[in-house]
Order: C-alpha cells, then structure tokens, then sequence
C-alpha cells in the first residue's frame, strides 16, 4: 500500500469510528429513554438489562453507520481542503478519483460487511432484544410495600401498612387487606392491628401473620329480592395467617420467546417464510372459492329426476310469484336479507383478511430488499459526503455535523416515506427501498464532478453575479 493510501485511510478510520460510537450511544439512549418506565423498577437483574442494551445497540448499527460515514468523510475530505493537503495532491497530478480509491475499497468492503452484519447477526439481534424487552416489560415490578399507600402489586389484592417496624421492617402496624378475587368490588376487608410479614423459603409465598383483627364481608345473594336486605358477615380474630402467591413475581427464563417476526429472518429463512405465507393465502382462496360456488351454483350440478315421480309444476322466473301467502312472501324476504347481509359481512371480512394477508407477504420481501439497500446506501452516502467536503472545505464538528445532519434527514425521511408506501401495497417492495438510493446516487456522481473540476458551486459570487446583472440593466433604464 502506498504512502498516499495509508494517509488518507488514517484520516479517514479515526473521526469515522468515533462518529459510529457516537451515533450508536445516541440512538441506544433514544431507547433507553422510550422504555426506561418499562425497564426500572421490575425488580430484574442488572446483566439482563445489559444485554437487552447490548442487542439493541446491534439493531440500530444499520441506522448509525451510514450517518457515521457521511460525517466522516465530509469531515475528513474537508480537513483535507482546509489545510491545503487536497491542493497539494491535486498539484502533484493526482485526481480526487485517485485520492478516494482507497476509501472507495474500503467502502465496498464496509458494504459487504453490512450486508453480512444485517443478514446474521440483526435477525438474531432483533429476536433476542424484542423478547428480552417484551418479558421484562411484562414482568410484575418488585415486591416493594410501602407505610401509608396502598399496594396493588399482587393480583387480586389491595394491601395497606400503617407503620413498619423492626430490623428487617417486617413488623406491621394497622393492617388492612382488600381481597378483590371475586371481581365484584371492596365486598370483603380485613384488618388487624399488627402483624409480622415473611417470606417462604422457595419465594413463592408472601405470610403474614394477622394479630387482633377482623373481617367484613358483604354477601351477594344469587335472588334478587334477597339484594335489597344488605346481608353481610364480620367476624373477629386474635390471630389469623393469611398468604399471597408470589409466582408471578419470579423472573423466570426473560430469554424464552417463540415469536419470531419478518425482522428476525435472513434472506433464506423470509424466501422460505414468503413460499409459506403463499401456499397458505392460495389455499384461502381455494376455501373461499370453494364455499361461494357451493351456496350459489343454481343448476351447475342438477339432480337426475326419477321418471317414476310425478312431473313437478312449471315456475315462473321470479321466486316471489310462486307464492300468493303474504306471510310467506315476507318470511321469503327476510330471509334473502339476513343471507345477503351475512353474505356481505363475510365478503369484507375476507377483504380485509386477503389485505393482511398481502401487507405481510410485502413486509417480508421490503425486509429482503432493505438488506441490499441498506448496504448500497453506506457507498451512496460516501459519495456525497466525500466531494462535498471537498468543496466545501471546512473539518472539524461544526459544518460539516450540520451538513451531514441535514442530507441524512433527508435522505432517512424519504426512505421511511418510500417504504410506507410499499407496506401500504402503493409501490413494490423494489421501487419502495431502493428509490431513495437512486435519487441520492446521481448526486453523488455530480458533486464528484464538481469536485473533481474544481467547480466552486458554494461560491456565492457565482449566484450573485445574474442578480447583479440583472440589477444593473434596471438601473441603466431608470436613469
């Protein structure tokens, strides 16, 4: 490798790895802060928060790398130009195509590595953060009760402490216990003035030992002229043990889940999911076919008549006319109604069911095509971000971080505004995830040129310079 090559992948290799860290912590800190109410206080272990954290930073790389490489290219390319070291290349015959060739390698090569990272390893990622979030998410916080407020943590209960007391807090003062278990309302309380709280061995079981204390019941009768004479049971005790069932507060395996959507398979495992979702829609509408010809095929399949049975009468054309008995014409009427109705549920109902049907199958091939796309889109994004720091020839994080920001806004709004076309079955999977990478491309090819012909196209002179012309035709007729 040469001299020049080596230089300009130095340059190039330190500001782009700093800016993909960045952007992945700032994308992961996105979602810590969407689900840090779902996540803190569940009374889960810290190494399963970490590696939900793990995994996520994995799913967002797809996002953050092609931010990372227009930063920093537009950075590296700018520092180039802003001390002069691009002017002495271009000086010494070397053009910018010859400058980028290294950079150009290690682009494709960076590609290849995204579409391998986004094949293997994001499916898995994505499989493993969504059901490490979804068990954790749905996992009953901590036992934590506290003096003064009630706590509805155990299902079925309402629990509130007075004072805590002792060493341990499991001395209880002025207890009350609403069992709502029947679902029908605050029917039954207990109290007591003390009480010692433990937990069994196995944690499966919450005790608490109840000293001087009460039950109030209100009795629901089943008769309903019983309703109106309130009966109710209230009884006394001088100690009472009452336990609560704990098994839903156990973590359990957090990294169990059968589900495994469209953005957990690689490119073999969604042609394999799309043949599936295929035969299966095919043979919906077989059923369907099948079921409307069976109820509606008048004379497609006619019963051969016994010539020993008498001839039946003629028929008029018209159903209604074979019938003179106004209860039976309405009766007829209704009936066809109530068929027709039904008939039309059923048919939108199959609609909606074939539009679903459709969507999935177009979600599953924009997931095929978002794997390619998304690794082209790192070699679009360095096309533009390395000529035009050329041109702009500013290093550092200030313009260039606007820069990048803003043809990155850009470029994420009109790809998400693509692929939603495509999941609403507007656009195919194809035109929908690669449109934005073909819009973006030509760009890239024109500020190469630009750059490479030294074009001073953010000359502001160059835009002026018709105005003022244009200024001094006017002030030539006013005089």
């Amino acid at each position: 490798m040469k001299l020049l090559d080596r230089f300009v992948l130095r340059s190039f290799v330190r500001p782009f790895a700093i800016t993909f860290l960045v952007m992945v912590l700032f994308l992961l800190m996105q979602f810590v802060w969407k689900y840090i109410d779902d996540l803190v206080g569940r009374g889960v272990e810290w190494y399963f928060i970490a590696e939900l954290l793990f995994y996520t930073s994995a799913t967002v790389v797809p996002m953050a790398l092609p931010l990372a490489i227009l930063l920093s290219s537009i950075m590296t390319f700018g520092t180039l130009g802003e001390h002069y070291e691009m002017a002495a290349f271009k000086s010494s015959g070397l053009s910018l195509i010859r400058i980028m060739r290294p950079l150009i390698i290690f682009m494709v090569l960076l590609a290849i590595g995204q579409f391998l990272f986004a094949n293997y390893v994001i499916p898995v990622a994505n499989l493993k953060s969504q059901t490490l979030l979804k068990n954790i998410t749905h996992k009953k916080p901590a036992l934590n009760i506290r003096e003064g407020t009630f706590y509805n943590g155990i299902e079925g209960f309402s629990i509130k402490i007075g004072e805590k007391l002792g060493k341990d807090n499991n001395d209880l003062r002025d207890i009350y216990i609403y069992d709502h278990t029947d679902n029908i309302g605050n029917m039954k309380v207990i109290t007591a003035e003390k009480g010692i709280m433990t937990v069994s061995e196995d944690e499966l079981y919450l005790n608490i030992d109840l000293i001087n204390g009460g039950s109030y019941e209100d009795i629901f009768p089943k008769k309903v002229d019983e309703r109106d004479n309130y009966p109710f049971t209230k009884s006394q005790f001088y100690r009472s043990l009452i336990k609560f069932n704990l098994s839903s507060f156990q973590s359990g395996d957090l990294r169990s889940g059968e589900r495994k959507d469209y953005d957990m398979l690689n490119i073999t495992q969604l042609v394999g999911a799309v043949d599936s979702l295929e035969n299966k829609f095919a043979e919906r509408i077989k059923e369907f076919n099948t079921q409307m010809i069976s109820k509606y095929a008048f004379g497609s399949v006619r019963e051969k008549r016994d010539s020993t049975k008498p001839k039946p009468r003629e028929l008029s054309d018209t159903i209604i006319a074979n019938f003179t008995n106004p209860t039976d014409i309405d009766r007829i009427i209704n009936n066809a109604l109530r068929i027709a109705r039904s008939n039309k549920a059923y048919f939108d109902n199959t609609e909606q069911e074939y539009l679903w049907r459709k969507k999935l199958l177009a979600r599953h091939w924009l997931e095929w095509q978002k794997k390619f796309s998304i690794s082209f889109s790192c070699i679009v994004l360095f096309f533009i971000g390395a000529p035009l720091g050329a041109i702009i020839r500013k290093g550092g994080m200030g313009m260039p971080v606007v820069i990048s920001v803003f043809i990155f806004i850009i470029y994420h709004v009109t790809g998400y505004s693509f692929e939603k076309l495509g999941r609403e079955l507007v656009w195919g999977p194809f035109r929908a995830m690669w449109t934005a990478n073909f819009y973006l491309f030509p760009i890239g090819v024109w500020l190469t040129y630009k750059s490479a012909t030294d074009s001073a196209i953010f000359n502001q002179e160059i835009y002026l310079k018709p105005i003022r012309a244009i200024k001094n035709i006017f002030s030539k007729i006013k005089n």
